[in-house]
């Protein structure tokens, strides 16, 4: 005859299913001082939050000052360069580090007259009056343009390179003087043709220039930039 365990034998041993433990939420209802101080502490992490948040913002603006919409370049732009799309973005900049003149909206179909770096404000001046060409756009200030042959001896040039204007005469036409000096220094490279240079020269730089280019041999010497 078989025997029993113990265990099958007394209901009271069997296995009693433990209460399911209620979520916290329930017990929070169930206890409304509980409910209530959490959600003030919640509130008031919250309200420390936007005061530190709000607090920063004003020592921004403690430090910086006021802030206006200022057109910013994306991408380096050289002279006889024309603003595309993407190439300059408005910005918020703060108003003390915004230099005068500098344009609050789009320049897109502008040409450049004076480098603009990336991440440089893109200011009135450095932008060429519209119908200007390229070659004219990229011109000094007050500046002339003026072509110089290119010859065997002319250096590989490009726009934007600065170079000095040589003239040498005869040696019998000068007596005892130098017969090879400069007629213009410093003056910009604007465009590079295959049979001339174009330069940007001062008013006065552009007269010498000519007379040399007529009365003795031109030579042109690429500089490190001013």
């Amino acid at each position: 005859m078989p025997v029993l365990s113990s265990a099958a034998a007394s209901p009271s041993a069997a296995a009693v299913p433990r209460p399911r433990a209620r979520p916290a939420r329930l017990r929070l209802a169930q206890r409304p001082s509980l409910f209530w101080l959490a959600a003030v502490v919640l509130a008031a992490l919250t309200g420390l939050t936007v005061a530190r948040l709000l607090g920063q913002a004003q020592e921004a603006a403690t430090r910086w000052g006021e802030t206006r919409s200022t057109l910013v370049a994306s991408v380096d732009l050289a002279p006889g360069a024309v603003v595309g799309p993407g190439d300059a973005v408005v910005e918020r900049r703060p108003v003390a580090l915004v230099p005068a003149g500098a344009l609050t909206g789009p320049a897109e179909g502008q040409m450049v007259a004076a480098p603009i770096l990336a991440g440089e404000a893109v200011v009135a001046e450095r932008l060429a009056p519209a119908g200007l060409s390229p070659l004219a756009a990229a011109l000094p200030t007050g500046g002339r343009g003026i072509a110089v042959p290119s010859g065997a001896g002319t250096p590989a040039l490009g726009p934007g390179d600065v170079v000095d204007v040589l003239v040498t005469f005869d040696p019998d036409t000068v007596g005892d003087g130098e017969p090879t000096f400069p007629v213009a220094r410093g003056a910009t490279v604007v465009g590079v043709g295959e049979e001339a240079v174009t330069l940007g020269v001062s008013e006065e730089e552009a007269s010498r220039v000519a007379f040399a280019l007529t009365a003795g041999v031109v030579t042109l010497v690429l500089t490190p930039g001013r």
